[in-house]
């Protein structure tokens, strides 16, 4: 997926298209609340900034990118793990 991005990115470019990719990591949601408490927090402690994001964190990332901030970003893969894999 990443080479996609980047190829299609490289592709598209010249009319003014861009192309990123997002990976969130474990994301606050209902599939995480099936995790036990402890295993939610030992997922938060692993990041660099103590929590798991939530998905108004991937959604703003998103509006990021749609609008006039991510005009010049393409190609990209903008990780969303609060630090998880720093």
């Amino acid at each position: 997926m990443i080479g996609f991005t980047r190829s299609l990115a490289r592709e598209v470019g010249e009319l003014g298209i861009t192309v990123n990719a997002l990976a969130p990591g474990f994301i606050g949601t209902e599939m995480t609340q099936e995790l036990s408490d402890s295993q939610r927090e030992k997922i938060a402690r692993r990041s660099a900034l103590n929590r798991m994001p939530e998905p108004i964190d991937v959604a703003r990332s998103v509006e990021f990118l749609l609008g006039d901030g991510g005009r010049n970003i393409t190609g990209s893969v903008i990780t969303i793990d609060a630090g998880n894999s720093a």
